[in-house]
């Protein structure tokens, strides 16, 4: 008879689906009632912390109530032929029945271009280059209208790593806002993005056409007693009892949401049915998890290449027990205060780093305890 192995309860490499979030409920419940109210939100968080969760739950509210929903996601789109295509493919996925079929004649249409008669002989000429580009995005930025028009239902758009949507070559910022400011009957807008820098200025600068047109939401850690309650009751269930190695994971962890599953995950895997999980089970998950991840926090050691401060400042972080500041530690990693600043500035742009009540500590918990053993305070 074949054994069929246990299925481990706890997903680490995707989004959890939208039963499955941990706390975040507050979150989900502003987001659904500004979009509700016409208003478009600006939702911040460090790469795996969680956010396309919340988005897939704030998705599956809006469509409960009657909204139509469109998901986005703009990762390495930063062409404008292909941003173009993601939007085209994102309505034609999440829209069903009438609607969909207008958006698809609508779109129809737009490729065939009108007619003329270049030195008087008739032809159909077809937009290109960068200005037909930036029209074509026009135009489809405009599918809410559309929407609305065959529904009477707002449309809730989710522009998932918008800031890869930003590094398109042109005023692609100036352009969305030209469109979007005439939505606030047919759409609301969320712009997601794990870049809190970058996004962030993008809706904060004065000089940027986005400036002040969404209301800020920022993902903070979960809170130690949700995913203690989370892991103990998959545990639980799975006739596991994750015993003392449960606080080491959690105290670990800080309340990083991909990094508590991956480790429960490997802590799973160590406790056969029947068993407590103890220091011993606790090593060889950890053990297990440094294997998986040291190729990747190697990848990202030489990515900080090109930005030496970067680098010396994530180590002064990981290793150092003063303030980054103190003249002990800016000796300690060769720094200039103005270094610091500089490195330090570009680690919270990537979301690597961010300050969590006045202190400054690095995003994911598992880089930290890499680069406090890596050894030797230099950048090279």
């Amino acid at each position: 008879m074949t054994v069929v192995p246990e299925r481990n309860p706890f997903v680490y490499d995707d989004p959890l689906p939208p039963g499955e979030l941990v706390d975040r409920d507050a979150e989900a419940a502003q987001l659904l009632a500004l979009a509700e109210g016409g208003h478009n939100t600006r939702l911040s968080a460090p790469r795996r912390y969680g956010k396309t969760t919340l988005i897939l739950r704030v998705l599956e509210d809006a469509r409960r109530i009657g909204m139509n929903t469109v998901y986005v996601d703009f990762y390495g789109a930063v062409a404008v032929p292909e941003i173009v295509r993601r939007l085209e493919e994102a309505y034609l996925k999440d829209l069903a029945g009438p609607v969909r079929r207008a958006v698809i004649n609508l779109l129809h249409s737009w490729s065939v271009r009108g007619k003329v008669s270049p030195g008087g002989v008739g032809g159909e000429v077809e937009l290109s280059g960068r200005r037909g580009h930036e029209a074509q995005l026009s135009r489809v930025l405009d599918l809410p209208v559309t929407v609305y028009e065959r529904t009477a239902a707002r449309t809730l758009v989710v522009f998932d790593e918008f800031q890869d949507f930003l590094r398109a070559q042109g005023q692609v910022d100036g352009l969305i806002r030209s469109r979007i400011q005439f939505h606030r009957e047919q759409a609301s807008y969320v712009f997601a993005g794990s870049e809190p820098g970058m996004l962030a200025g993008l809706f904060t600068d004065r000089k940027r056409p986005l400036y002040d047109q969404a209301r800020p939401i920022d993902l903070g850690p979960l809170p130690y007693a949700d995913l203690s309650d989370y892991i103990a009751g998959r545990f639980e269930r799975g006739g596991r009892d994750p015993g003392e190695a449960l606080d080491a994971l959690l105290d670990l962890v800080r309340g990083h949401p991909q990094r508590a599953m991956l480790l429960a995950h490997h802590l799973w895997e160590q406790t056969p049915r029947g068993g407590t999980a103890g220091a011993d089970e606790f090593a060889a998950a950890l053990q297990a998890v440094e294997r998986e991840t040291g190729e990747r926090f190697e990848q990202t050691w030489l990515t900080l290449a090109h930005a030496p401060n970067q680098r010396r400042v994530l180590l002064a972080l990981a290793q150092s027990d003063a303030s980054l500041y103190s003249r002990r530690t800016l000796e300690a990693f060769a720094l200039e205060k103005g270094g610091a600043e500089s490195g330090l500035r570009g680690l919270v742009a990537l979301g690597e780093v961010r300050d969590v009540e006045g202190r400054l500590v690095i995003v994911d918990p598992l880089l930290e305890r890499w680069a406090r053993r890596r050894g030797g305070a230099t950048a090279d």
